[in-house]
């Protein structure tokens, strides 16, 4: 009878002591399961950051490749206007204000001389150097007018003695710079995307 009550004393104990393991045991397992899951969540927020960062890189190279892009196209653009006017006497320059323009027009190979406009007076947006190509038609003389406004290149073909106007002009190309030189039969043009020659058949030069 003791025996019995014995052996039924040690397995009520090996149960218990069972019962505790196995709860322990659980308990790490849940534990272990939640931060599995917690570093499978930082992992993929980690990734999900990685990308968007990725792609507002990407997008940034994008748009700075398209802005270049477009600062090499502006330059071809005006080079072709250029070209497309070549013909005697076809280019001048000239310094434009609301109030009007001063023009001179290149003679041969001489260099253009491009007025200063200087009136003393503050600055408004018309005021500033323009390269203009003169076509002479049977109709009048025309004019391709490059000019800058407002930060913006413009080309407006209007009459020979019709106003500067922006309105009825076609921008081209922001810029903080537009120059031009003339000399040589070599015709340079300067704005923020750099430098485009073009050597005129009207004075000489091969274009």
């Amino acid at each position: 009878m003791t025996e019995k009550l014995r052996g039924a004393t040690r397995l009520a104990s090996s149960s218990k002591t069972y019962g505790a393991g196995g709860v322990r045991r659980q308990r790490e397992h849940d534990f272990g399961r939640v931060f599995t899951g917690l570093l499978f969540a930082l992992f993929v927020a980690t990734l999900l950051m990685a990308i968007l960062a990725g792609t507002d890189v990407y997008r940034g190279l994008n748009r700075e490749g398209d802005a270049a892009d477009n600062q090499r196209l502006s330059l071809t653009l005006l080079a072709n206007d250029v070209r497309a006017n070549d013909q005697i006497d076809a280019v001048a320059c000239a310094w434009v204000t609301e109030d009007g323009a001063e023009l001179t027009i290149a003679e041969g190979r001489e260099a253009l001389v491009v007025p200063t406009g200087d009136t003393g007076g503050a600055r408004n947006l018309l005021d500033g150097p323009a390269l203009v190509l003169r076509e002479t038609l049977s109709s009048g003389v025309y004019e391709t007018r490059l000019y800058r406004y407002d930060g913006v290149i413009m080309e407006e073909y209007a009459l020979a003695d019709a106003p500067y106007d922006p309105a009825k002009a076609t921008a081209i190309v922001r810029s903080s710079v537009f120059d031009f030189s003339y000399g040589g039969g070599l015709l340079t043009i300067t704005t923020d995307a750099g430098q485009v020659s073009v050597a005129l058949r009207a004075a000489g030069g091969d274009a």
